[in-house]
């Protein structure tokens, strides 16, 4: 019989043995008052549960991880990695408003995420090189945005990252990334599905140099 978790209150979630805030959470209402994220940052979405399972399936997040969630809006995949014991982790987005719900999501799981506000097209081959690992959750839903992916992905491997973990539902511009990845890096792309907290289905595009196989 599954292990039946209680909840301090209502409106969270028990995800990946995560704490998350629901949208009716007293704290998000107290946040909107205050913050009103503008750039899709206005709640966890799905594609971040992807990427957890897949984390935790091949076992990535090591010790060693040095990682930066790209668009990381409310921080859900970037709290998983710092819970599970990477070194150090850091949430990108262009949108300085989503910050404050990472940073309670962050300590209702006694975790820190340090915060970057840039645009990913932006960073720059030395900030890339603090990096050993690259993640990201429905980031790639234009066709701009597959090109600017394509061109910072292709810099930051050039500039020692060792490996880029996207996930999607499967939008065009995320194929269309995938194939152009597929010129200069390893690729691979995968069917992924998770039960938890609902049922969700998409795609996993992870990528590392050439040079470099994947040991999980």
């Amino acid at each position: 019989m599954p292990e039946v978790i209680e909840l301090p209150e209502n409106h969270l979630f028990n995800v990946f043995n995560l704490l998350l805030l629901e949208n009716k959470h007293r704290l998000v209402k107290q946040l909107k008052e205050c913050y009103e994220p503008n750039v899709h940052g206005h709640k966890t979405w799905a594609s971040s549960f992807l990427l957890m399972d897949y984390f935790q399936t091949h076992r990535i997040i090591k010790r060693s991880t040095q990682a930066i969630e790209l668009g990381c809006g409310w921080g859900a995949a970037a709290i998983y990695c710092a819970k599970n014991g990477a070194r150090s982790v850091t949430g990108l987005d262009i949108d300085e408003n989503v910050f404050p719900y990472m940073d309670v999501q962050a300590a209702l799981n006694s975790v820190e995420i340090k915060k970057m506000k840039k645009s990913y097209d932006k960073l720059t081959g030395k900030q890339l090189s603090e990096f050993n690992l690259i993640m990201g959750a429905d980031i790639c839903f234009w066709d701009d945005l597959s090109k600017m992916l394509g061109k910072m992905i292709k810099r930051a491997l050039n500039n020692g990252v060792k490996r880029i973990v996207l996930a999607d539902p499967g939008r065009s511009p995320f194929y269309d990334l995938a194939d152009h990845c597929d010129n200069f890096a390893n690729v691979t792309l995968s069917e992924w599905y998770v039960c938890d907290p609902e049922y969700y289905e998409g795609f996993i595009l992870d990528i590392t140099p050439k040079s470099v196989s994947k040991k999980n």
